[in-house]
């Protein structure tokens, strides 16, 4: 049974969920890994969610707190590295791992850096969570999606359906965890690097024209890849996600476009960065993606420079 939860990241979606899990863990059961410079932070400018003040606890070493049955990380890309280091020091020889990323890669990250450690494979989406000025706004807490990759963490699933179920997340357990995850990084791909490398808001990719080709195109190529690893994503998969795009706003934009307005790094790496070496790795051109990724890499390079 999961008691106790380790939290790695408190931007939009790790408060979200951190906010949903302390309405009935105490600061005894759940607190937030921060290194010493974000622990200072957070303590000096208290976080606001939803109009109410957060009294969230902050954690640097395991002294402070505990070894957890559960880590849930909720970082950027970029802070996976510095995630891994952070969290050694509170594992049990049990403690399950989530991670909340985008792509398929950080799970792979995570069992190689935690060889004995049960890493499940998760996606969450459909929430409309934003973070800005120290206030976590949210209204729709949209779900959790996970799964077993492999049977030995069967065991690993039952505990977290256990857990979600008590703590009133939102969730829904896939039979094919892995092919749902390539799904989710075909539209990621397609959507949010065609917002991010045309300064784009959905609108701009509903209508026929360049943006809407670019976006389908991205999509169909990471189709292709995805076959030849033998993931059977298909092209009703590529008709259901324009069928989502139809329902969002015209005026919404995806979180690499909002990254590309503030001057953020982006999470390139996990959606074209991860796609364009498995395409090389199968001899498959893929002209678009590659577009995408040089356009947004150029673009990165100009803000930081």
């Amino acid at each position: 049974m999961i008691k106790t939860v380790g939290m790695i990241g408190r931007g939009a979606i790790g408060t979200l969920y951190g906010s949903l899990f302390h309405s009935v863990l105490s600061n005894d059961e759940m607190a937030y890994i921060v290194d010493e410079k974000r622990k200072e932070k957070y303590e000096n400018f208290p976080l606001i969610c939803n109009g109410k003040k957060t009294d969230f606890k902050y954690v640097t070493r395991v002294e402070e707190f505990q070894k957890v049955d559960l880590i849930f990380i909720s970082t950027k890309y970029s802070g996976l590295m510095d995630s891994i280091s952070l969290m050694k020091d509170f594992l049990k020889k049990d403690t399950i791992i989530v991670s909340c990323l985008n792509g398929i890669s950080s799970e792979q990250i995570l069992r190689k850096a935690f060889p004995n450690h049960k890493v499940i494979r998760t996606i969450v989406q459909g929430m409309d969570s934003t973070y800005l000025n120290h206030e976590v706004k949210f209204t729709v807490l949209g779900e959790l999606l996970f799964g077993k990759e492999f049977e030995d963490e069967r065991d690993a699933c039952e505990k977290l359906e256990q857990f979600y179920t008590f703590t009133n997340i939102p969730f829904r357990k896939c039979e094919n965890i892995v092919l749902d995850q390539w799904n989710k990084l075909m539209f990621n791909c397609g959507i949010n690097q065609t917002c991010a490398a045309y300064y784009s808001t959905y609108g701009g990719c509903k209508v026929n024209g360049v943006l809407r080709n670019v976006f389908v195109q991205a999509m169909k190529e990471v189709k292709e890849v995805a076959n030849a690893y033998g993931i059977a994503l298909t092209d009703e998969h590529i008709e259901n996600w324009k069928n989502v795009l139809s329902s969002l706003t015209d005026e919404g934009m995806p979180s690499m476009r909002q990254d590309i307005i503030a001057h953020r790094k982006t999470e390139l790496d996990l959606f074209s960065g991860t796609i364009l070496p498995l395409a090389k790795q199968k001899q498959i051109y893929c002209p678009t993606l590659k577009n995408l990724y040089d356009s947004i890499l150029k673009i990165e390079k100009n803000f930081r420079s």
